[in-house]
C-alpha cells in the first residue's frame, strides 16, 4: 500500500495576512500548516541557485556530505542510521548540509520572511530564535534509509499542550515541484503532535540515530504525503510524526529546513552566532541567531529578553 495523499487545507499568504488566527488554529489542530506559494519568485530563484550549486559541488567532490570536515558545524559524527549511505555513489546519496546560515548569505532573508515568520512568531511567541538551517537534496532512487520520526533528539519525547506556546517549530521550504506521490514528499501523521511517539521496546533510550529506522510499526494508512509546488512551505510541530517518501521519480528533490525554538533552547547546528550572520544579517536576523549584544552574557539572558529585543523580533519590515 502507498501512503495516501494529504487532503490538508493550504493557505495563501494573502489568506494568512487576512486571518492569522485561522492559520494558527490549523497548526494547533493538525500539527502542520501548508502555506501555498509562500516564497516570492525572486527569493525562490536565489534559493534554487544556492541549493543547486551546493549539490553540484558535492557531486564533484568539492564539499562533503553531512557537514563532515566542516569546523563551523557541530555535526562531526555520522549517525549509525546514515552510515550505509556513505559507501554509495554520490549521485545516490541524500545530501544534507547543516548550518547553512554560516555558509551562504542567500539563506539569511529566508529566516524572517513573511508570511512564514509571521506564523512562527505568532505561534511560538516573541521570545524565539532560529535553531537550525539545513539544506536537503534527495536524488532519484536515493538510497537513504526512510523513517518516520519526531525532531531534535532529546526534545523528541516532549509533547506540548496546544493551549500554550510550543518549544520548537520547523518549516520545510520546497524548491522543486512535488506534484505526484513518491517524489521524496514530506510525509506525516496529521494530529500525531499531541501523542507520544510510539518508541519500540528495544529502544529504551529513545535514540533517533541507531541502526534501525524509526517508525516501521506506524501503519501506512494513517500517514499522509504532501503534494507541493516550488515556493510552498510546510510548518510543523517538532512533535509531529514526520518523514519523507522514497524518491522514485526522475527529478532531484531540493528543499530547505528551518527550525525555531524558544530563546532558551540550545541551537541545533551552531554554537555561537555565525560570523556571516553578524556580518550580513539585519538586527532581527542577528538576534534570531543569538546575538544579544550587551545583554549577553548575563544571568538569565536567554530566559528574559529585554523589551527592545522583543520589539526587534516583531514581524514587519526589519
Amino acid at each position: 500500500m502507498d501512503v495516501p495523499v494529504a487532503d490538508l487545507p493550504g493557505l495563501s499568504g494573502a489568506e494568512i495576512a487576512e486571518n492569522l488566527g485561522t492559520a494558527l488554529d490549523l497548526l494547533r489542530k493538525d500539527g502542520i500548516l501548508i502555506i501555498r506559494q509562500g516564497i516570492e519568485p525572486a527569493m525562490l530563484d536565489e534559493l534554487k541557485q544556492m541549493a543547486t550549486t551546493w549539490h553540484d559541488d558535492f557531486l564533484s567532490g568539492e564539499v562533503q556530505n553531512y557537514s563532515l570536515g566542516d569546523p563551523e558545524t557541530t555535526a562531526t559524527v555520522v549517525p549509525d542510521i546514515n552510515q550505509d549511505t556513505f559507501v554509495e555513489p554520490r549521485d545516490k546519496q541524500g545530501f544534507r548540509k547543516w548550518n547553512m546560515a554560516s555558509k551562504d548569505a542567500r539563506m539569511l532573508p529566508l529566516v524572517d520572511v513573511s508570511p512564514l515568520y509571521d506564523v512562527i512568531h505568532a505561534f511560538i511567541g516573541p521570545d524565539l530564535q532560529v535553531t537550525k538551517t539545513q539544506l536537503i537534496v534527495l536524488p532519484p532512487d536515493c538510497l537513504d534509509s526512510q523513517f518516520l520520526h519526531t525532531d531534535a533528539g532529546s526534545l523528541s519525547d516532549i509533547v506540548e499542550s496546544m493551549d500554550a506556546s510550543p518549544v520548537m517549530v520547523s518549516a520545510q521550504v520546497f524548491l522543486t515541484d512535488l506534484l505526484e506521490p513518491g517524489m521524496g514528499n514530506f510525509t506525516c501523521v496529521p494530529g500525531s503532535h499531541q501523542q507520544r511517539y510510539p518508541w519500540s521496546p528495544d529502544n529504551p533510550t529513545r535514540t533517533q540515530i541507531g541502526t534501525v529506522p524509526l517508525g516501521q510499526e506506524i501503519p501506512l494508512d494513517i500517514r499522509r504525503q504532501v503534494l507541493a509546488r516550488a515556493g510552498d512551505v510546510v510548518i510543523f510541530l517538532h512533535s509531529l510524526w514526520h518523514g519523507v517518501t522514497p524518491n522514485t521519480s526522475a527529478q532531484t528533490r531540493r528543499s530547505l529546513i528551518l527550525s525555531y525554538g524558544k530563546s532558551f533552547v540550545r541551537p541545533y547546528d551552531y554554537q555561537q552566532t555565525p560570523p556571516l550572520v553578524l556580518k550580513a544579517g539585519t538586527p532581527r536576523q542577528r538576534l534570531l541567531f543569538g546575538d544579544l549584544g550587551g545583554w549577553g552574557w548575563q544571568d538569565g539572558c536567554y530566559y528574559h529578553l529585554p523589551e527592545d529585543h522583543i520589539q526587534t523580533l516583531a514581524p514587519g519590515e526589519p
